[in-house]
């Protein structure tokens, strides 16, 4: 038996050492390919390479699976966390009854990369909520989306839209409004990368244009406000 790392490299600046050490000393790195290409000034020529596209996640895991059953040591990594919308339950899944060793290395997750940039919209309870319906069905996102305001969370949506995907962060935002009022929203496309894009707005004011997949939306709970142009939601200490 070989091992298996499961990294999040974070974003540009923010990998772990631990993450990097992985992906280092790996016999095999395997990911999304765009994730592959940013990773590509760690790697040396030994260090053998599989990527693939949109939807590959299971083809992944499995080449990655099989590689280290064989021996290998074997690094798949994940932009963000590998355990937030990652890779990591779908590996545990691949490899069960197998008895391989598997290790889960953490990193900077999209939504606080994005809350870094924001301000501190993240620091009462949050939820990190999905637009994506290809693995959870629609009626059920609708349900978490009710569930959200009942509790007056902060909400970090992620995929909110795509060519496909058209129409359910506007849903989301219109039942925010709704239920909690004009809400502060934030958007952060491409954290941290070259030509990294920071939108505040209300929820009324909200430009669908600011978004696409690469980017993640943080509505605020009805407690967040602008601060010297930044998005904070307090925690209470001031109260005090």
């Amino acid at each position: 038996m070989g091992k298996l790392f499961v990294a999040g490299i974070g974003f540009p600046g923010l990998i772990s050492p631990l993450a990097e050490s992985a992906v280092k000393n790996a016999d095999l790195v395997v990911g999304y390919k765009p994730y592959i290409d940013e990773i590509e000034p760690m790697l040396t020529s030994a260090q053998e390479r599989f990527s693939n596209g949109m939807r590959g996640e299971t083809e992944r895991a499995a080449y990655a699976v099989s590689a280290a059953i064989q021996g290998r040591t074997v690094c798949i990594v994940c932009s963000g966390d590998p355990t937030l919308f990652g890779m990591a339950a779908l590996v545990y899944e691949t490899a069960e009854g197998k008895g391989l060793d598997i290790e889960v290395l953490p990193s900077v997750s999209a939504a606080f990369a994005a809350s870094s940039l924001l301000g501190a919209p993240i620091t009462e309870d949050t939820v990190f909520l999905s637009m994506s319906d290809y693995l959870t069905p629609w009626g059920l996102i609708q349900k978490r989306v009710d569930a959200v305001n009942a509790g007056d969370f902060v909400c970090a949506v992620y995929n909110p839209w795509s060519q496909r995907r058209t129409t359910q962060l506007l849903y989301t935002l219109r039942r925010f409004r709704e239920e909690r009022g004009d809400l502060l929203t934030g958007t952060v496309r491409n954290a941290y990368r070259k030509g990294s894009q920071i939108y505040i707005s209300t929820i009324d004011a909200f430009d669908m244009r600011t978004v696409d997949m690469s980017a993640v939306v943080i509505v605020g709970c009805t407690k967040t406000k602008l601060i010297d142009g930044k998005m904070i939601t307090p925690r209470g200490y001031t109260l005090k």
